[in-house]
């Protein structure tokens, strides 16, 4: 009984089995023969569209127009007709040196360019010579004026430096002087300490310079200019020292609040004395330049009315006066475009040198951009491109238009990496747009319009043979056909000129 009952357990075990089987096998088959093999075939469909080439870059928003100005030469500012902010015209006057002298001398040049023409008559060459004599006897005087207010203003300023800074020194006019007040820093300690002795050595310099001091004009004047360098030597030793004076108080010096006020007197009073020294020197300068214009006006009239008026004589004097005209200009600053003035540095008064940048003036409301194209992309660029603008300031949704006028030929390297700056300009003026701003600018170098368009990673390149692969009516499978490409678009998009028409499906994705 239980031999049977185990025979017919075991029988429906298997017939079980052999059903499971033919289910997983009736499964496969289905699943193979009605789901492809178990590909996966995504598809893109050929449509008419647009296909838009564009290079995006980042650059900077700067002016269109821009210019750093300065004078042409050194002088003491004599007038300044604008301030920051204000608005000029191309040509309009910015600034002007004191500009006297030269304002003579072409007036001078002027004038004997007038009377070039006629000959000297006795009566004239006796009073022509009797007044260069005077010159003359002038000039001499003011040269050796000039040397005795030389000397007087090294007199002041060693005064100022032996008898009030060296207060502040052990062994002041030695070569090691050491400065007896607290310093702020050891280095500062160090520096003022060589600039006593660099001092002393200019001290010595500028008393040998006026011992020996000659007649000659030329001499004299270099004479004046070096003791204006000696001048400035001593004037930065005193500020320095004042610095150092004036940082003093009862808590960070062991000093009564006294005795700090009398070094602080005393510091006052060596300034004082060398602003002496100064004025006693600048007058000098001032006053033998004066006499020497004087001087060379009579002679250049005596000169010309000897030499009469032949035509080589004329255009000689007519180079001069136009010679006295350019110099006359240099003292000017004038505006060379239309724009807003962004720096007015120099005050009524000061000395400026020549070549020192003191205005600015940038172009109104007319901007640029400057960016740099890495060489992958630079070829695609051309002049007149148009391009869309966003400003980090306003965000992605306001765009400005922009053009393409510059390209430069040489390349650019930054970071190792071949680069080419490219301008561009902004269509039309905004108020918005400021200079300094970060500019992502899209820049549309090409486009065709109702073209044949397929997602550009459908295509398969294969040794410079193109072709793409069609999904036939089936869905399951596809057939590759040759295809020529034309246009790349930057959103993925790619033209096709020939090898498959409007609503052909192509094969983009196989699993």
């Amino acid at each position: 009984m239980r031999r049977n009952l185990s025979r017919l357990l075991k029988l429906f075990k298997n017939r079980w089995i052999v059903a499971i089987t033919v289910v997983v096998i009736i499964v496969l088959v289905y699943i193979f023969t009605r789901g492809g093999s178990g590909t996966k075939i995504e598809f893109a469909v050929a449509t008419i569209g647009d296909v838009i080439e564009k290079v995006s870059v980042t650059g900077k928003v700067s002016p269109l127009g821009k210019a750093d100005l300065s004078f042409e030469k050194g002088g003491v500012v004599a007038r300044i007709t604008v301030k920051v902010g204000d608005y000029v015209k191309r040509d309009d006057l910015i600034a002007s040196l004191n500009s006297a002298d030269d304002a003579a001398a072409l007036a001078s040049a002027q004038a004997q360019l007038a009377e070039v023409s006629r000959g000297l008559r006795p009566e004239e060459f006796a009073a022509d010579q009797a007044t260069m004599d005077t010159a003359s006897t002038t000039l001499g005087n003011a040269k050796k004026d000039a040397v005795n207010a030389v000397r007087d203003g090294y007199v002041k300023a060693q005064s100022a430096v032996v008898n009030y800074a060296d207060t502040f020194f052990t062994n002041p006019q030695s070569a090691n002087p050491t400065i007896s007040i607290r310093v702020q820093s050891t280095n500062f300690q160090t520096a003022i300490n060589n600039n006593r002795v660099l001092v002393s050595d200019i001290l010595a310099k500028w008393k040998s310079d006026t011992d020996n001091a000659v007649s000659g004009v030329s001499d004299v004047n270099r004479l004046i200019s070096k003791s204006e360098g000696y001048l400035n030597v001593i004037k930065s030793f005193l500020n320095n020292l004042s610095s150092i004076v004036n940082d003093l108080n009862p808590g960070n010096s062991g000093l009564t609040q006294s005795v700090i006020d009398t070094y602080v007197t005393n510091m006052n009073t060596a300034l004082a004395t060398l602003t002496q020294a100064i004025t006693s020197v600048t007058t000098a300068d001032t006053a033998l330049k004066s006499v020497f214009s004087s001087y060379n006006q009579a002679l250049n009239e005596f000169s010309l009315q000897k030499a009469g008026s032949s035509p080589e004589n004329i255009a000689t004097q007519s180079a001069k006066v136009a010679q006295a005209q350019a110099q006359l200009a240099k003292n000017s600053v004038i505006s060379p475009i239309d724009g807003i003035i962004t720096r007015a540095d120099p005050n009524l008064g000061e000395f400026v040198s020549a070549g020192q940048s003191s205005f600015a003036v940038q172009s109104d409301g007319a901007f640029k951009i400057e960016a740099y194209v890495p060489e992958a992309d630079i070829a695609k660029i051309a002049l007149k491109n148009r391009a869309g603008v966003t400003l980090d300031a306003y965000g992605s949704n306001t765009i400005f238009s922009a053009t393409v006028t510059m390209i430069d030929p040489a390349e650019t390297v930054l970071e190792g990496v071949p680069t080419y700056k490219v301008t561009l300009q902004f269509v039309e003026t905004d108020a918005r747009i400021r200079s300094g701003m970060t500019a992502n600018t899209d820049i549309l170098t090409h486009k065709v319009d109702g073209v044949l368009t397929i997602p550009t990673r459908a295509v398969i390149d294969d040794a410079g043979k193109k072709s793409v692969r069609l999904l036939d009516s089936n869905g399951n499978t596809f057939t590759t056909v040759p295809v020529v490409t034309g246009l790349k678009g930057s959103d993925g998009t790619l033209e096709i000129k020939s090898g498959i028409k409007a609503g052909d499906k192509v094969v983009t994705y196989v699993k």
